[in-house]
Formats: structure tokens, C-alpha cells, sequence
């Protein structure tokens, strides 16, 4: 396993125990002695709280966050869609999350350019999801900002933004594009942001099949899954390919990939 340029790292689940902490025992004191030796960014599909929130977070529980540290899905949604000419349509989003997504200019379903999925919308109806349908019907694009299946809130494992892609995509018989991990679109942004490779990145994250085979898939030259947050064992032997390493925690993970041997 070569040395990585640069690190990537999940959050809710490996870094903390829920969005907005506590903390993992040993998180910050590995990140803080890793920000002198390597770049690093948090990246995460957490698509229920702003950056502002996130970064408060973060930087409450002690967390280094040098400026740009922080990459969450609609900084590619924002860059993807307003080069497409997609950036207007309906869109499903969390109140808390709207200070991110001013971008977007919401539409009627009729002159849609794309549908953005930015919420998991537990609160939402399924009619209330009809304009959605209605717009994807009538041919705009399907665009997501992750696709995980669960995550974990309150101590349980709850459904994500995938089911919900997933819902609206066969009502409409459409597919979707994801702005999220394990987008490649996303790791080629951040290794030109790095000043590397995809190749020289290294993702560490509690997810076997987005975090660690997704970094994989997605180009990364290795993709890390923790024993922490939403794993349970055996996760590591259900996808493909297999995590570059399991570790017991994300101070674990980096002693390994950052050792002075790697």
C-alpha cells in the first residue's frame, strides 16, 4: 500500500459518533499530528446539515480545519450542474442545508431542468414527492447528492438519499447521476485540488461500499473502512473489491497508511 498523498476522511461514523460529534477516542489528536504531514479534507455525504453547521462541529470538537478542508456534496453539485445549464428544476431539500443551494433557482416541474435530491425527506409525503415525478416525466435530469442506503441517527440506522434515488428513478424510469462519494467526478476534483492523482488519494470512511470499494472504483489508490459508526462485521467480505485495510478506528487507519515505511 503506497504512501498517499493526500487523505480523505469520512466523517459522521469514523471521525464522530453522529453529525456534530462526540468525537471518536484518539480522532483528533491523529488528525491534528497528520495536518503537519500531509493535506487532508473531510468529505462528506451528510446532506442534512450546512458546512457552516458541519465546520461548527467539527471545529467544536477540536478538529483542525485549515480553510477549504471541508467538501461536502453540493460544492461538485454546484460546479456539475451550473456548467450543464441544469441548475434549476425541483428540488428536495433540507431547511437547514438551503444556505448552500441559493445556486439552484426552484422552478415549476413543467420547465425543469433537473430534479436535485439533496434530503432524504423522512418528513416528506409521497405526494408530495409528485413534482419530482412530474418533472423527471417530462425529461429532466435525475441528479443526487449521495447514494447511501442507511445511516445512523440516534443510536439507529435509518435509510439515506439512495432508496429515496432509487424510489423516484423507477417511478419516472430514469436513471441518476450521484454529486457524492463515490463520484469520480468528485475525486478527480479533489486530487486537482491536492495536486496528485485519483491514484495518490487515500479515503477513510465506516462504509464498505461507498467509502472503501467506492474510493476503489471511483480511482483512488486506496479506500480504508473503520470498525466504527454504521459497520458491522463482516462488511468488508460483501463488496468488491475489497477495502485496501480495516482498521479498529481512524487513528488506527492513518498510523498504517502514514507509517514511515509506507
Amino acid at each position: 500500500m503506497p504512501r498517499p498523498r493526500a487523505v480523505l476522511l469520512d466523517i459522521d461514523g469514523t471521525l464522530t459518533d453522529g453529525i456534530g460529534g462526540p468525537a471518536f477516542p484518539g480522532a483528533v489528536d491523529a488528525l491534528q499530528r497528520i495536518a503537519r504531514r500531509v493535506p487532508f479534507r473531510y468529505v462528506t455525504n451528510c446532506t442534512s446539515w450546512s458546512r457552516a453547521m458541519l465546520a461548527s462541529g467539527l471545529a467544536r470538537e477540536g478538529f483542525p480545519l485549515p480553510e477549504g478542508a471541508l467538501v461536502t456534496p453540493t460544492v461538485l453539485a454546484e460546479r456539475v450542474l451550473v456548467a450543464r445549464g441544469d441548475d434549476s428544476g425541483v428540488l428536495i431539500a433540507e431547511p437547514a442545508t438551503l444556505a448552500d443551494l441559493g445556486w439552484y433557482r426552484v422552478t415549476a416541474p413543467a420547465s425543469a431542468r433537473s430534479v436535485l435530491l439533496a434530503s432524504e425527506a423522512h418528513e416528506l409525503t409521497i405526494a408530495e414527492l409528485q413534482p419530482a415525478v412530474e418533472a423527471l416525466l417530462a425529461g429532466a435530469r435525475l441528479y443526487t447528492l449521495q447514494q447511501n442506503r442507511v445511516f445512523r441517527r440516534h443510536g439507529r440506522l435509518v435509510t439515506d438519499l439512495g432508496p429515496l434515488a432509487a424510489f423516484l428513478g423507477y417511478a419516472a424510469s430514469v436513471g441518476w447521476e450521484n454529486l457524492g462519494k463515490p463520484s469520480p467526478l468528485l475525486f478527480d476534483a479533489l486530487a486537482q485540488d491536492a495536486g496528485c492523482a485519483p491514484a495518490e488519494l487515500a479515503l477513510i470512511g465506516d462504509d464498505a461500499e461507498f467509502d472503501a470499494a467506492g474510493a476503489l472504483r471511483g480511482g483512488c489508490g486506496a479506500g480504508v473502512l473503520v470498525r466504527t459508526g454504521k459497520y458491522r462485521a463482516g462488511d468488508e467480505e460483501k463488496v468488491q473489491p475489497r477495502p485496501t485495510l480495516v482498521a479498529d478506528d481512524v487513528a488506527a487507519a492513518l498510523a498504517q497508511l502514514l507509517r514511515p515505511d509506507a
